[in-house]
């Protein structure tokens, strides 16, 4: 911001005033305006923090042109042999994926797509019925094309928003999508 006030010879503090301004007004207009989309995507990927121990979730919604329309990251208990080593080393960890989720519905309850499409976990069914009530949902089996290290390609499953990951990237030709 402050380049931006140098270049246009104003405050840094009137050059917030007006990215706050334009955040509010862009924000009502998606409020009340319904937006129309063909597909809407959405899924979890799971990663850490700063060790296996502490898991942390992002939750991605993207539309037909993946283009990501919400992402969120939420606080994950861990799961497994490391649950245990965890809990005695930093503590309980709350978890927040459910209540990401559904303020992420909350938040994009203004679209209007004509269908959903997730993996098969069974928490999203609940949301997507009660957030997007009559739409169909399908749900999608992703598989990309992986280089091992001696050079050839192999086919590895993946989940449905690698595809988004790698589109926006630009490494378009190792992603196939297959719907089971």
């Amino acid at each position: 911001m402050r380049g931006i006030a140098r270049t246009l010879r104003i405050s840094k503090n009137t050059v917030e005033a007006k990215f706050l301004w334009i955040h509010q007004y862009i924000s009502s207009l998606k409020a009340t305006n319904p937006v129309e989309l063909g597909q809407l995507y959405f899924d979890e990927l799971e990663t850490i923090e700063h060790t296996k121990l502490k898991p942390l979730s992002v939750l991605l919604f993207v539309d037909e042109g993946y283009k990501i329309l919400k992402s969120q990251v939420a606080v994950a208990p861990p799961k497994g042999r490391l649950a245990k080593v965890s809990y005695d080393k930093y503590g309980p960890r709350k978890d927040e994926r459910e209540d990401i989720l559904k303020q992420c519905f909350t938040e994009l309850k203004g679209l209007r797509p004509k269908e959903i499409r997730s993996d098969a976990k069974p928490s999203y069914r609940k949301y997507v019925q009660e957030f997007f009530p009559g739409l169909s949902t399908r749900s999608l089996i992703a598989q990309r094309r992986s280089v091992t290290g001696t050079g050839f390609t192999k086919s590895i499953r993946s989940r449905p928003m690698i595809r988004c990951l790698y589109l926006i990237s630009g490494v378009q030709s190792c992603v196939r999508i297959s719907e089971g």
